[in-house]
């Protein structure tokens, strides 16, 4: 019995094919995700969709060609049952935070307004922005790019469809769509990604919405450990965050790993079965029980890609053809070059989830201490690792101390350190813990995959 995982990233999706008994994923296939020309990081979810679809067919195709799902005893003429492996379910990873609307079908009438989305740092009133007016009003943490924040910026500027019945995450509407069933449904992994939710009830703090002034009557039903439907008579999980989805795909032992992932944003987190105060970062539901503690930038990989494209304008500029991949070796054997570098970084070039926070140390996005001595692309290079590194070192001591004892490794997913070395020498000196990967690349999809496993097992029992 063999599982399938997708997941929505923000600039891919990607789907797996994983094996429970080997603990492996034996296959994988990737497409591309883009942002919407304009204003709003917002992407096309019927386009998400497709590309999603795609890579379902060709998991089953090249694991099953003759009917995946078809449940034992209808084997095809000639072939026992046995002949091919059986999917017994697939799960969806998707990014979290972001929304998009549904009408009463369950069919898109709104993009999908991302994690990205910065409209709730506009002027709302009284010197507020809309992230820090509901923040106040609801005692919450609030921030630009959370589902409820957007949704509470477009029904202050009467900008939510007409034709809305519901708002969902993307990866709800995928389940939805791949099971034909228009259940506005977001396991309790994306729900509490949205903001204004009750950890302790595991529910949106609906009351304390409305009495801040949202519109509550979009808001989806919160369900946990759930089957969106079938698909092809293959069980569909509802989506879960692709945080805790990377987590349970990479992690091997909970008690004794920090999970630092790095892709377009970048994440620290560790796992609780108790639920403890956090002064800044996020609790994040687990799911099967327990919490995910979590510092979460919208700085990461895309820090380091942004560089590259600085070091490209300048070749350029002197008429140096370079493709992508020989400026990104170069990167690395000038940061190799330069073990140490008092230069300092903060590379906040995306902002900061919580606008106006002070970074590290003090200072804001910049570089500081410029002088003769470390003025060399190694000291920028170099530096610029260290600062991602730092970052989320910073949210990491910001972690109650009963979360940070007893670690022996950080375990690194995400593309954005493992093909890094850099950021990988700068995270274990940092946190002068060693950094191991598992053999998946892949871990929110694979750890999608995962969850579906587990949710048949609970089903059958």
């Amino acid at each position: 019995m063999l599982f399938i995982g997708i997941d929505i990233g923000t600039t891919s999706i990607c789907g797996v094919l994983y094996d429970p008994v080997q603990d492996k994923v034996v296959r994988e296939f990737h497409g591309e995700n883009h942002f919407l020309e304009g204003e709003g990081f917002r992407q096309d979810p019927e386009a998400i969709v497709r590309t999603s679809r795609n890579l379902l067919e060709k998991l089953l195709k090249d694991c099953c060609p003759e009917g995946a799902g078809r449940p034992e005893g209808e084997a095809k003429s000639g072939q026992g049952e046995n002949d091919r492996p059986q999917i017994g379910g697939i799960g969806i990873s998707s990014q979290m935070h972001g929304i998009l609307y549904v009408d009463r079908a369950g069919r898109a009438v709104s993009p999908f307004y991302t994690w990205k989305n910065e409209w709730g740092n506009e002027p709302y009133q009284a010197g507020k922005t809309y992230a820090q007016y509901l923040s106040e009003q609801t005692g919450m943490n609030l921030y630009s790019g959370y589902g409820s924040v957007t949704h509470f910026y477009l029904q202050k500027k009467g900008r939510i469809p007409k034709e809305a019945e519901a708002f969902v995450n993307i990866g709800d509407y995928l389940a939805m769509g791949l099971t034909n069933t228009p259940q506005f449904l977001a396991d309790v992994t994306i729900a509490a990604s949205f903001g204004g939710f009750d950890l302790k009830k595991r529910q949106f703090a609906l009351a304390a919405m409305e009495k801040a002034g949202v519109d509550i009557s979009y808001y989806p039903e919160v369900s946990e450990g759930k089957a969106a439907g079938t698909f092809q008579g293959i069980p569909v999980s509802c989506a879960v965050g692709d945080n805790q989805a990377s987590f349970l795909g990479a992690i091997k032992d909970k008690k004794t790993s920090v999970s630092v992932n790095v892709g377009t944003g970048s994440q620290v987190s560790v796992f609780s079965q108790e639920l403890y105060e956090m002064g800044e970062g996020e609790v994040r539901p687990f799911p099967g029980g327990g919490w995910l503690y979590v510092g979460a930038s919208v700085n990461g990989g895309k820090v380091y890609e942004r560089l590259a494209v600085f070091f490209r304008e300048i070749l350029d500029a002197f008429g140096v053809s370079a493709g992508q991949t020989a400026v990104y070796e170069a990167m690395e054997r000038l940061g190799r070059g330069k073990k140490e570098t008092d230069l300092q970084v903060v590379p906040a070039l995306y902002g900061e989830r919580e606008k106006g926070r002070e970074q590290r140390k003090g200072v804001k996005s910049g570089i500081f201490g410029l002088r003769e001595e470390n003025f060399h692309g190694g000291d920028l290079v170099r530096g610029f690792v260290a600062g991602m590194a730092g970052e989320l070192y910073a949210m990491y001591q910001g972690f109650p101390e009963e979360l940070r004892t007893g670690k022996t490794h950080i375990t690194a997913s995400g593309n954005g350190i493992r093909k890094n070395p850099l950021l990988q020498e700068e995270i274990e000196k940092i946190y002068k813990l060693p950094v191991v990967f598992t053999d998946r690349e892949e871990e929110a999809a694979a750890g999608a995959a995962i969850l579906a496993g587990i949710l048949g097992r609970n089903e059958k029992e």
